[in-house]
């Protein structure tokens, strides 16, 4: 499976060619997004579509497990004098618990510098 970011789902509802394509790639059964991108959409968009949107995906919730290797993350980034947002720590937190890859057009996730985040461009 793979985790969508919430900018991989906006741009696939708007129909973006190259994002459609990517999303289009995988089996539809292997698309997830978390908790943090299903609230991130739905404070933004058409509640309807992104009902229809999101209940086709897999949502990763939060565990013991995500919130540690979201922490240890922001460590690890704090110590290098960088820092993402809380969000895309929670986002990589869940990718990390769960064995799976993040896909997102967010630079920001580079800083992680994690085979468990591929950067669209």
């Amino acid at each position: 499976m793979v985790v969508l970011d919430t900018n991989i789902i906006i741009d696939y509802l708007l129909g973006k060619e190259k994002i459609v394509k990517l999303v289009s790639d995988f089996p539809e059964d292997e698309l997830s997004t978390t908790f943090v991108n299903e609230y991130e959409l739905m404070k933004y968009k058409n509640r309807r579509a992104l009902d229809e949107t999101v209940a086709n995906l897999r949502v990763y919730h939060s565990n013991d497990s995500s919130i540690n290797a979201s922490a240890k993350a922001y460590q690890g980034l704090k110590s290098k004098g960088k820092i993402i947002s809380d969000n895309d720590l929670l986002i990589f937190g869940v990718c990390i618990a769960n064995n799976e890859v993040l896909i997102t057009q967010d630079k920001a996730f580079r800083e992680l510098k994690s085979e468990s985040v591929k950067v669209i461009e």
